[in-house]
């Protein structure tokens, strides 16, 4: 948890300033257009007030981003990291090769499997066939995801990748229902994978 506060902050830090430095400007340039005051002396004032500005900003928005995202972990069942704060969020599973299997059969167990879970909310399956699975998931206070599976075969190697992001490209604050959402996937597509394996009818 203390790794996920960290990278929020490290993420949060730079709009934090831009808008500190932004509210001191504009504190600085009333008083000087309006009144006249040098800015000698509108300025010391201005940065402390644009300092103060942009604390309040990142606390708030860290604050609420770290509750948000801890509800969500808890949710599914996971542990925040700092990975939950990078989009896309994207998470791999790696198998040696399933003979017999097709990417389409694999790819049709993995949808099995996520469309079971009764925690997950599927919205939409908008693309489905050989290796490829993309699923719109409806997250916690409704926020909406693209979730992308890709499943690729060959002579040594089965693999899944998973690719989550926020339908709305603005909610960038959602990386933790992301990534919290592409953990659940991975883990329905190993499940999935070490199915077909052992050679179990799911």
């Amino acid at each position: 948890m203390l790794g996920y506060r960290l990278a929020v902050v490290r993420r949060l830090a730079l709009p934090a300033l831009a808008i500190g430095v932004v509210f001191a400007a504009a504190a600085t340039a009333v008083p000087v257009l309006d009144d006249g005051t040098p800015w000698s002396e509108a300025a010391p004032q201005a940065l402390a007030a644009g300092a103060a500005v942009a604390f309040v900003f990142a606390t708030v928005l860290v604050l609420t981003t770290v509750v948000g995202a801890a509800r969500t972990a808890r949710r599914y069942g996971i542990a925040l990291g700092p990975e939950a704060v990078s989009l896309p969020c994207v998470r791999e599973v790696r198998i040696p090769a399933i003979e017999g299997r097709t990417a389409f059969q694999l790819t049709d167990s993995v949808r099995h499997v996520v469309e079971k879970d009764p925690v997950l909310r599927v919205e939409e399956v908008t693309a489905f066939g050989h290796g490829v699975l993309d699923l719109t998931l409806r997250g916690p206070s409704d926020t909406m995801v693209f979730v992308s599976v890709r499943v690729t075969t060959g002579p040594k190697e089965t693999a899944v990748v998973v690719e989550a992001r926020p339908e709305a490209t603005y909610k960038k604050l959602d990386a933790a229902v992301c990534w919290a959402l592409a953990r659940v996937v991975e883990k329905h597509a190993t499940q999935a994978l070490h199915a077909e394996a052992a050679g179990d009818a799911l």
